[in-house]
């Protein structure tokens, strides 16, 4: 099982170039409209370049979170669900 990491909770106008694409593919899918202002907190696989971007208006429930990384054979760490907690549902 791979680790997710927390990479930052921030708003899509201070996100790196190199994160952006995953963050605008993640919005496509979901239906969303991406504004500047969202925020989103950002997850990396342990040694991969493959991130995972979570849109915190109207979050997931942990427990949909921990569901669709364990179809990628990961889990949050410690630090990433403590701190995410503050921002998703209920497990």
């Amino acid at each position: 099982m791979h680790k997710a990491n927390l990479v930052a909770i921030t708003e899509v106008r201070n996100l790196p170039p190199d994160i952006l694409p995953f963050v605008s593919f993640r919005a496509e899918v979901e239906g969303r409209e991406l504004s500047q202002d969202e925020l989103v907190a950002v997850l990396v696989i342990d040694t991969t370049t493959s991130y995972i971007p979570v849109f915190l208006r109207d979050p997931p429930s942990m427990e949909a979170l921990d569901e669709m990384l364990s179809r990628q054979d990961a889990r949050l760490t410690s630090e990433a669900r403590d701190a995410l907690s503050r921002h998703l549902g209920p497990k």
